[in-house]
């Protein structure tokens, strides 16, 4: 028996949301990784004097900047990468139940295959 086009679709979409979610939990990853970083900078730079010099890699250059300014600097880009930390849970939250969603969908139409059906309950016996 072959498998309705229905079905067939779904587990293109089961699979391509698999890819999705795969790809939304390395960016989160990537995103924790630089959230722990900054966190170090951060630390590193409260610990810091004062009157000590400071640079900021800009492309291939290091430029001068202030201990307010790197600080400033610093949580600006915390919050951004928070924002993203947020939208990309966001993202995670809907790809799962959307898999959960279609892995009922197809689990049911694995049950109907199996029976020999078209994915409808089996019918009991006429008695006659």
């Amino acid at each position: 028996m072959e498998m309705s086009d229905e079905t067939r679709k779904d587990v293109n979409e089961f699979q391509n949301a698999q890819q999705q979610l795969q790809m939304v939990l390395m960016q989160k990853q990537q995103i924790q990784l630089q959230l722990a970083e900054m966190s170090k900078v951060g630390d590193e730079l409260g610990k810091a004097a004062g009157d000590a010099k400071f640079f900021k890699s800009v492309g291939n250059v290091l430029v001068p900047k202030s201990k307010d300014e790197l600080q400033k600097d610093l949580a600006s880009e915390k919050e951004t990468l928070e924002l993203r930390a947020g939208m990309l849970a966001k993202q995670e939250e809907k790809l799962s139940s959307r898999l959960l969603e279609l892995q009922d969908k197809l689990r049911k139409a694995e049950k109907g295959f199996s029976l020999g059906g078209d994915g409808a309950s089996p019918k009991p016996p006429s008695r006659r």
